[in-house]
């Protein structure tokens, strides 16, 4: 009968822990591949009799107006016999995902789709300069050997050398133009370089965009 009535009582202590669980993964409704939740929630008491699951009388709410790194769900069971409240203090953990070296790159190399690897870890733990997508690196050279395992940052990487020839793309008003031109300087993602325009001759300035690819913003 003891353990008969402490299985009942372990069972229903990681069922409530499931529903704080649930119910915090409830609240991040907007959907996005590059972003996942770690729930991580406080056990609950598995000496404490709850008197069964509390199936079609449970309800769930935080006790913030939102929802927090640390946050605490209160459940409260409305049956009539055996009525309850308890509140399961949960941490969020925010992992977003980073691309890595799937092995050793030397230095030099060109970077190519089968050399990254996408990682989820704790955005914490995420540089300013990690690459997130690996489509607006590929074709760009390594500044370093990048071993494997390793993120991969802006810094380590040319996406335009000096004398590379460059697609120049302009936006405006709903329209795209596009012109060859040949960067006069190095630049990495996001960085503002000097390209000279075939056709024109002109100089201008532009962000590299990705491997070989600059835009001119207005």
């Amino acid at each position: 009968v003891f353990a008969n009535c402490s299985f009942a009582t372990t069972e229903e202590a990681l069922f409530l822990e499931n529903v704080a669980r649930q119910y915090i993964l409830a609240q991040f409704t907007e959907k996005n591949d590059n972003i996942r939740y770690n729930i991580k929630v406080s056990k609950v008491d598995r000496n404490r009799d709850f008197g069964g699951k509390c199936s079609g009388y449970l309800s769930a709410k935080l006790l913030t107006p939102e929802i927090k790194k640390n946050s605490i769900v209160k459940i409260i069971c409305r049956r009539k016999n055996n009525p309850y409240s308890i509140q399961i203090p949960v941490s969020i953990i925010v992992q977003r995902a980073t691309i890595v070296a799937s092995d050793n790159i030397p230095k030099g190399s060109a970077i190519t789709q089968s050399m990254l690897e996408k990682k989820f870890v704790n955005e914490n733990l995420i540089l300013n300069q990690s690459i997130t997508d690996a489509s607006s690196i590929i074709g760009s050279k390594t500044k370093k050997d990048i071993r494997a395992g390793d993120f991969l940052k802006i810094s380590d990487l040319c996406l335009v050398a000096k004398g590379d020839v460059v697609t120049i793309s302009a936006r405006s008003h709903g329209l795209e133009i596009k012109a060859s031109g040949i960067a006069m300087e190095e630049g990495k993602l996001n960085e503002t370089i000097a390209v000279k325009n075939i056709k024109s001759g002109k100089i201008i300035r532009a962000l590299v965009r990705s491997a070989n690819s600059v835009e001119v913003v207005f």
